[in-house]
This record gives C-alpha cells, structure tokens and sequence, in this order.
C-alpha cells in the first residue's frame, strides 16, 4: 500500500496531527515515525514504500538525525520531496543543499495547508493513473479493449491493475465470470455499488443500495479493504504474477440515472471519486469500463479519470460518439478535472489501412470532430480478429485465461498479442508523460 511519508522533528506534534487530518480527509494514505525512538529499519520500510515525503521544516527538525537520515532515504530512492516550512527555522548547510530548492509551501502563506493537500494529492495521483474507456456510441469495443488491451499492459508491465466495471450491462464482469458469479457477487454487495453508497461491506445492519431505487443514502462511510470487495482475476490455476483484479458492475446502478436529487447525487459522487482515490494507493493503474451514454455514471469516471480513451470504428457513427464525448469534456467537465482523451482505431483491415482511417489521421475529419481528431489518435490500431470475439468464460477454467495475451491457439494470435502490446506501450508512455 502506497502512502506518504512524513519526516518530523518530535516538537512538530501539532503540525503533524493537523496536517494527518488533512490528509484524511482527502483519503490520502499517511505514515510518520509515531514515537522518539529513530527505528531505521521501520523508518526505511515505510519511506521505500512511500510515493512521495512530505518534510516538515523547523527549527528543531533542521537539527534533527532522524530526520536528516530520513530525507537522504529518500533521496537513495528518487522519492519527491514536498516540503512545507512551519516556523521560521534558519537553514543549516545540509537542507539548504537538499531541501530549500524544493521549498514552495508554508504554513504562514493564505491557503498554505490547502496548497500542501493538492500538490501531495497530485503526486499521489501520479503514483497510479485512472485510464476511463469510453465512447458514446455502443458497439464499439470498449469491453474487450478494457480487457484485453489492458491485460497485456499487465503482462508487459507487471505490477496491480484494477479493472471497474461502470456499465450497468456488466459485460466486463462476465467476460471472466459466469452471470451466476456476477449476480450472487452483486447480491452480497461485493461490486461496484458499495464504491458509490454505504452498504453491507461498510455496515452489517446497513440496507443494500441495490435493492432501494428510489433512496440513496448519502452517510459516509470508509473504504473497505481490497480484498472485501475485488475479485482477483489471477487467483486460480498457475496465474501470472501480479495482481489482475475487478469490481464487479451490476445492473442495479442504473438507478442513478432515475434519480432527481441532485444534492444527494452530488455526495454520492464525492463518495465515489474518495473511493477511488482510496484505491489508487493499492494500484499501479485503475480502468473504467463505461456505458455508451452521458449519464451520472459518465461523470463520476470522467472527473475520476487522468485520461480518456476511447474506442472506434473506421466509420462516421463511431466518429460521432467520439466528437459527442469530445463535447461532454469540453462543456461538463471543467478544466481542472479535465481528462486527456486518446483514441484508439479498432477492427481495423489487418492487410492494409483503410481511407477514413488515412483521412483520419491526415486530419481530414477535425473539423467534423470539432477537436484535433489527428493529434489524439494513437499510432496504433487494433485489428479485427477472431481471437477478439467475446467468448463466455468456460467452467472450471480460471479467469485469467479468458485474456488473449496469455491464452488461445491458431493462426494471427501472434500478430494478434503483439498488437496489443504495442497500443498498452502507447498508452503507458502517454500515461507517463502526462504525470
């Protein structure tokens, strides 16, 4: 689990449960050493693990050991320093060296608490980026992109992918697990429900959300642990390594876009972008399956998202799904929150491009599009292929192997996985560029 790191001189207390409380309430994971006693070891554990260190600079923690050993930990390591001045400490030679070039933020400065919040919220975003795939025409491969395009980043890249399923369809679910599975998951609350309303995972007597359509519960509740509600797409039968996991989708959220109070909508969607965020601090990556319409659910995955990429045909209806998606950014969300959109090529003539693909990427259709079509294209496309086809999973076979990067037989599955690979390196270049 991801968190950041805060290096205290012992004096700092009520600086640091300020800035804990902070923290908390952005659902920002936090470690500090909780006592005297300098602990390398645990010390260093909890820095390593760290994606970024918050120094809290005064007058006593310049003069501090324990601090000094923390900052240089984290300097071995590449760790972003943030440091935030709280008093009028003077400099010793090592943090004029190491620390007072990074040093913007302090607590005398209007908004200083509030500025230390964002720019640690904004490394912490960094640390896993939230890709939502999304188009608003259906039909379009945005299920089997989720699945298969991210499964080969995964293969590729290692590490903790989280797959979210949005689309009250929950055709993502079931690409890896029976309905039976879905259904009796949904039933217990264990899906995706339970990242928008408190339910039976936050509170044993609580009502589940999914069986009110006409209430929603706006009381807070905490994230659960990761374990309680994903299901691990790698747990059985000799898997890769890594973690594959998704939330299960259902179709009981479809009750949002019934829904008429807006104020409670609101909360519910502040609840679901907190989750999120929980969540990013167990994850190298997290990805949105969506539905193909601009509804309560679109906006809640697009203010969550970094980027957006979005799936499609070689013809003009996918064309217009992505010109209306374009317009949703451009007119709901607002610039702050505002993810970057790829678009990516799909089932496109593996022997040779075709010519709205080649007027596409010539920009011949930007000015249809409304936006720079031809800049937001990604280099590569994704074939059709037989090996793409939505295939229900098998009984008594693991989950993992519905991926084509790691399973399938007969001629172009080489082609087929190389492609793929290929559009998952595009898209963690972007992602890294980006943050």
């Amino acid at each position: 689990m991801s968190h950041v790191y805060i290096t205290h001189s012992t004096l700092d207390l009520d600086d640091l449960l300020k800035l804990h409380e902070a923290m908390r309430a952005e659902s920002i994971p936090v470690k500090f050493a909780p006592d005297d006693d300098n602990d390398r070891d645990r010390n260093n554990r909890d820095i390593d693990d760290a994606f970024a260190m918050i120094v809290l600079v005064s007058a006593t923690s310049v003069r501090s050991k324990t601090v000094r050993q923390d900052i240089e930990r984290a300097k071995a390591r590449g760790l972003p320093l943030i440091p935030y001045q709280i008093d009028k400490a003077r400099m010793n030679g090592f943090f004029k060296q190491e620390v007072q070039p990074h040093l913007r933020l302090s607590s005398t400065t209007p908004d200083g608490l509030n500025q230390l919040v964002q720019q640690t919220l904004d490394a912490y975003k960094k640390k896993c980026p939230v890709i939502a795939v999304m188009n608003l025409k259906g039909g379009v491969g945005k299920t089997t992109v989720s699945a298969q395009v991210f499964g080969a980043w995964h293969a590729m890249a290692g590490g903790r992918i989280l797959l979210i399923d949005l689309d009250p369809q929950y055709n993502l679910t079931q690409t890896f697990y029976e309905m039976d599975v879905a259904d009796e998951s949904a039933a217990a609350d264990k899906s995706v429900i339970s990242l928008f309303e408190r339910s039976r995972l936050h509170t044993r007597n609580a009502e589940s959300p999914a069986e009110h359509w006409l209430n929603l519960s706006t009381e807070p509740f905490a994230p659960v642990a990761r374990d309680y509600l994903v299901h691990d797409i790698m747990a059985e039968g000799n898997s890769p390594p890594g973690r594959f996991d998704i939330i299960s989708g259902q179709f009981e959220i479809s009750k949002y876009a019934f829904a008429t109070d807006n104020d409670a909508l609101e909360q519910i969607k502040r609840h679901f972008l907190r989750q999120v965020d929980f969540y990013r601090s167990e994850y190298d990556l997290i990805v949105f399956d969506t539905n193909p319409n601009a509804t309560f659910l679109t906006r809640c995955a697009l203010e969550a998202a970094d980027r957006v990429l979005a799936p499609m045909h070689t013809d003009i209806y996918s064309l217009r799904g992505v010109k209306l998606l374009d317009q949703v950014l451009r007119t709901q969300i607002p610039i702050g929150k505002r993810p970057a959109l790829s678009v990516l090529f799909n089932a496109v003539s593996r022997s040779e491009q075709s010519t709205f693909e080649a007027d596409a990427r010539n920009g011949t259709f930007d000015d249809v599009a409304r936006f720079p079509l031809s800049d937001a294209l990604l280099k590569s496309a994704l074939p059709r292929s037989k090996h793409l086809a939505v295939k229900p999973p098998q009984e008594g076979q693991p989950a993992w192997k519905q991926l084509v990067i790691h399973s399938g037989r007969g001629g172009g599955l080489k082609q087929i996985r190389e492609s793929l690979k290929t559009i998952a390196l595009e898209l963690k270049e972007l992602c890294d560029e980006t943050h």
